[in-house]
């Protein structure tokens, strides 16, 4: 069996950004969708790994940010944003998550992952 590498699979600080509309995914080419997110760079930590990329990526500015859980080698934290995402170099694709709502792009079998730990810490919410 192909093992495929996972956005996941190393250090990383990964992004929930929970909006009336679902949580913000994105991809860079049209494939499969993840959280918004990527690997610190020297001396940087986590959380400040995940503010920044939102920033790039997105160009959603954090003003709320809360610690949630690590998953692998990933720390998930949730994030309250301002603006709208807007494409950059790296992302061009933006999809929005809710549970039981049909998704009409593919979504990285992580993501989901992460996504149902975090409706299950949320208990008012349904599950993946």
């Amino acid at each position: 069996m192909i093992r495929i590498p996972s956005a996941y699979d190393n250090r990383r600080g990964s992004v929930i950004v929970d909006t009336d509309e679902g949580v913000l995914l994105v991809s860079s080419s049209g494939g499969y969708y993840r959280l918004p997110g990527g690997k610190p760079k020297r001396g940087e930590a986590s959380i400040q790994a995940a503010i920044r990329e939102l920033r790039e990526e997105t160009g959603l500015r954090a003003y709320e940010v809360k610690y949630l859980f690590k998953f692998h080698a990933s720390k998930i934290f949730r994030i309250k944003g301002k603006g709208t995402p807007t494409p950059s170099n790296e992302i061009h694709h933006f999809a929005f998550f809710k549970p039981g709502k049909n998704m009409k792009v593919r979504v990285s079998e992580n993501t989901i992952k992460i996504l149902k730990k975090y409706y299950e810490l949320n208990s008012d919410s349904d599950s993946c």
